[in-house]
């Protein structure tokens, strides 16, 4: 009878191993997911899918000043620009479709150009008629584009374009 509790107390010990190892296990499947998500180039990720514009923001510094806040400026945009959608295709193609809604009747309601990747996968160069654009990429990942534009020199105004699929 006086080895009865410790043979429950063994028991559990047991099972509640055995539950803490199957918690484990399922942690470690979805790391193992994520590892084949980032083995996809960047050229791929990029032209998988259409892209649309979740945020925009816009950052000043002027060289001795205080830093200045980051402002967003994604509600502050038409809704004829908020509903674009931009595709880029795995040749170099790129267009942007202007949605439901067109700043004007006589706006196109699609715009073509070209688009490549720098040889580091670091930056996006994006042309259109008559318009040469560089955009440094801060991410890329499967459901994420994140790009940089500067403009200025002193001060310098940085845009941050944020696209979600």
């Amino acid at each position: 009878m006086k080895k009865l509790p410790i043979f429950l107390s063994l028991a559990a010990a047991t099972l509640s191993m055995a539950a803490c190892n199957k918690e484990l296990d399922e942690v470690a499947e979805p790391v193992q997911e994520v590892a084949a998500v980032k083995s996809q180039s960047a050229t791929e990720l990029l032209s998988t899918g259409s892209w649309k514009l979740t945020d925009l923001t816009s950052r000043t510094v002027t060289a001795g000043s205080p830093e200045t806040p980051t402002v967003s400026m994604f509600a502050r945009l038409k809704p004829s620009l908020r509903d674009n959608v931009i595709d880029y295709k795995s040749g170099g193609a790129y267009s942007v479709s202007e949605g439901s809604l067109k700043a004007t009747d006589q706006s196109p309601q699609l715009l073509s150009g070209a688009w490549q990747l720098s040889a580091k996968g670091d930056s996006l160069i994006v042309r259109q008629e008559n318009v040469v654009r560089r955009f440094a990429i801060a991410e890329l990942t499967p459901t994420t584009l994140r790009l940089n534009h500067s403009e200025g020199t002193n001060p310098v105004t940085t845009y941050t374009s944020v696209f979600g699929h």
